[in-house]
């Protein structure tokens, strides 16, 4: 996905596929899709504008749905809405991507720390129950319900720290961070796929096993290493240089 900033195609650049519908699927959700899916792909790049017009004149329908679609793109974090302008794909620099990064790092370790001494049973039966439905979930059409299952595990523990503003700060970071470029960018190298994902379950586990023993400085610990690991996947699967990556080796 080109999710980082670059050249702006202009509207005559554009060839956006229509996806075929799936039984009686209303052609909002197959708009949706289609420019979904474009953004992945890279058709719609970073920063380029959305325009109802344009892309219902490509798509050959009505602007109603388009509407529909860039309402959902905006809420889903592929786009933008910039008042009195429009909507645009959204763009992050590198310098961005590695920011959120750092920041999810430090803060995300230290909630894991404060939830280790406050974890409920039911807390931790959650945690447990979402990892083993986020396991189920392997295949390139269903890493939409991954990368929400995956958001939910890292805000419970969050939660479970008990600290309302460190809360909100990683509520904020997930708004923002750019998860679906992981997903949905890896199967654009689908060697690295099996191995990532595995390599997600086997960290999540480590880290809920260290919050049942309530052990602070492991929980701390694997939640670091888990979002280095993280950041390492950046330069992989977004092309972003591991010079830029390395400023995290300080935290």
């Amino acid at each position: 996905m080109e999710g980082v900033k670059g050249m702006v195609p202009t509207e005559s650049d554009m060839h956006i596929p229509i996806r075929r519908a799936c039984g009686h699927q209303p052609l909002a959700d197959v708009v949706f899709e289609s420019l979904r899916q474009a953004i992945i792909d890279g058709q719609l790049k970073a920063g380029q504008w959305l325009r109802q017009e344009t892309l219902a004149r490509e798509l050959a329908v009505s602007q109603m749905p388009v509407r529909e679609a860039l309402k959902r793109l905006v809420a889903e974090g592929l786009a933008l809405r910039i008042p009195y302008r429009g909507v645009k794909v959204v763009e992050f620099s590198v310098e961005d991507i590695v920011d959120i990064c750092t920041l999810r790092l430090v803060l995300e370790s230290l909630a894991a720390g404060f939830a280790a001494s406050l974890v409920t049973p039911q807390e931790l039966e959650y945690l447990k129950k979402n990892l083993e439905e986020a396991g189920e979930y392997t295949e390139q059409y269903q890493m939409r319900r991954r990368r929400e299952m995956n958001e939910k595990f890292h805000l419970a523990i969050s939660q479970a720290s008990g600290r309302q503003y460190l809360m909100r700060l990683l509520e904020a970071l997930w708004s923002w961070f750019p998860s679906v470029m992981l997903y949905e960018g890896t199967f654009r190298q689908e060697a690295l796929l099996p191995a990532r994902l595995e390599r997600e379950e086997r960290e999540h586990w480590a880290i809920v096993e260290a919050l049942e023993k309530r052990d602070a400085e492991q929980a701390e610990r694997e939640t670091r290493q888990h979002i280095w690991n993280l950041s390492q996947e950046l330069t992989e699967i977004l092309g972003i240089s591991p010079d830029v990556v390395k400023r995290l080796e300080a935290v």
